[in-house]
């Protein structure tokens, strides 16, 4: 469920679902809750949601709401409140734009003109929107510089491929 398309994934309870998730296809329901669709999504690239948060937490020095990556150098993802907050709702790595329409509310509206209305400020949605990208940034230039010194020391995994 969690791919490129997903724009946001936020708790849901109604009936079985727990989860509503955005996408630029529309909006789909599932009866995980947000952290284990995107725990099960980690898990897909040898991490769990836990283990990815950590990375983010020691590798930036975030503390709280720390943002993470699924797919190196393709999905990450922001929480807009602690991810145990059953108003936390988690924004994905695309183009936003964000208006305050309320003290403490927002509408994130994503590329293709989707949007959806979050409980937090303006300035928390850009400063997590900023962490999130400032994280992916470093992975890749991490994954850069390993696979030059991988290649500088006569391993060259292209070789495999």
């Amino acid at each position: 469920m969690i791919n490129r398309t997903v724009l946001a994934v936020k708790a849901f309870f109604m009936g079985e679902n727990k989860s509503e998730i955005l996408t630029t296809h529309g909006i789909y329901y599932s009866v995980l809750t947000p952290l284990d669709l995107l725990n099960k999504a980690c898990i897909n690239y040898y991490s769990s949601w836990q283990g990815r948060t950590n990375v983010a937490k020691n590798l930036l020095n975030y503390s709280k709401k720390p943002p993470f990556i699924i797919v190196p150098n393709e999905i990450g993802v922001f929480p807009t409140k602690s991810s145990d907050s059953p108003d936390c709702v988690f924004i994905f790595n695309h183009y936003i734009s964000v208006e305050e329409v309320a003290k403490g509310q927002s509408v994130i509206t994503f590329m293709p003109g989707i949007s959806i209305t979050v409980n937090v400020s303006k300035n928390t949605i850009l400063n997590q929107y900023q962490r999130l990208h400032t994280l992916m940034s470093v992975s890749k230039l991490m994954h850069q510089e390993k696979e030059l010194y991988d290649r500088e020391n006569g391993f060259d995994d292209r070789k495999y491929i």
